[in-house]
């Protein structure tokens, strides 16, 4: 087999956001007043191979608490992971006039999760787009006369004045690595089961060391897991997860070093190195190696660099 490291790279946050001393959360349902004058509240919902936010009966089973948290994100605890209120990018990039908003795991860096209160509605963090309703879920578009508006009911103002503590401080990144070819250098990029070149956002928990992969069917992480043990060298596997805290002493628990712009070093909690297959019927499989064993797995011209 021929191996290299791997890059882990950070996508850095648009804007920048004024840190405030946090204040204990208020978790709540968020209840809207919708453009009949109803009082209704937002609940996420897993249908159809995707998450999305359905306006429905404050009583109703999909409703759950909210956290509007000092990263103006808006958090749902959903089966102990944290998932946001997510703009789509289909709109902020003109690729489509609207489209629904979905859920995402929450990270301290992506953009499309940040939402500012303007005249008592919720807006993308820009003010361009206002969250609305079609057909009784959330969406936003480009074209402000669009159906329908809501506002948020009188009881959610303290809510909104509270700058919670966030549930997590994830980050959205990326694992890639580099070939060689005689087309010139390939960059592919690490997910569940092997490599490619389309980048798949990974999510690293800096607290739980967890590096997932999102299932935007179920709403779960999937984690890396380490498995060297006593060998020199195992496959990772990938199994699911959560935000929970875990003991640094787990095989899902990483440590990212962010050295350079262009990524750092990724080692498991027993300081193994995180590796990927170059060539061979396991082409683009990660899997971690103790520090000794890499000097004889150098020589088969592979990247000391992540």
């Amino acid at each position: 087999m021929n191996h290299t490291l791997v890059h882990a790279a950070a996508s850095k946050a648009t804007g920048s956001i004024v840190q405030k001393p946090t204040d204990p959360p208020k978790d709540k349902p968020i209840k809207v007043n919708v453009s009949d004058g109803g009082k209704f509240c937002y609940g996420p919902i897993f249908s159809g191979g995707e998450s999305y936010i359905i306006i429905e009966q404050c009583w109703e089973r999909h409703v759950k608490n909210a956290r509007y948290d000092v990263f103006q994100r808006i958090s749902y605890n959903v089966n102990n992971t944290w998932l946001c209120i997510t703009a789509p990018e289909t709109v902020i990039h003109a690729e489509k006039t609207w489209d629904y908003v979905h859920l995402r795991p929450c990270t301290i860096n992506d953009p499309l999760q940040r939402w500012i209160v303007k005249d008592n509605s919720f807006w993308t963090a820009d003010g361009f787009y206002r969250l609305k309703d079609t057909n009784w879920y959330g969406y936003i578009s480009r074209n402000s006369g669009d159906k329908y508006n809501h506002t948020l009911d009188s009881s959610m103002d303290d809510w909104v004045k509270t700058v919670a503590t966030p549930g997590n401080i994830s980050i959205q990144t990326s694992i890639a690595w580099d070939l060689q070819t005689t087309a010139g250098n390939e960059r592919y990029f690490v997910r569940w089961g092997g490599s490619d070149k389309n980048t798949t956002p990974l999510y690293y928990n800096p607290e739980s060391g967890h590096l997932a992969q999102y299932d935007i069917v179920s709403g779960s992480l999937y984690c890396m897991y380490s498995n060297v043990g006593k060998s020199n060298w195992n496959w990772v596997t990938w199994a699911s997860c959560s935000d929970a805290a875990i003991s640094k002493e787990n095989p899902a628990f990483w440590n990212v070093s962010f050295e350079t712009e262009e990524g750092g070093m990724i080692t498991d909690y027993k300081g193994n190195l995180l590796r990927v297959t170059r060539y061979g019927s396991n082409w683009g499989v990660v899997y971690a190696t103790k520090p000794d064993y890499l000097k004889r797995d150098i020589t088969c011209n592979s990247q000391n660099k992540i």
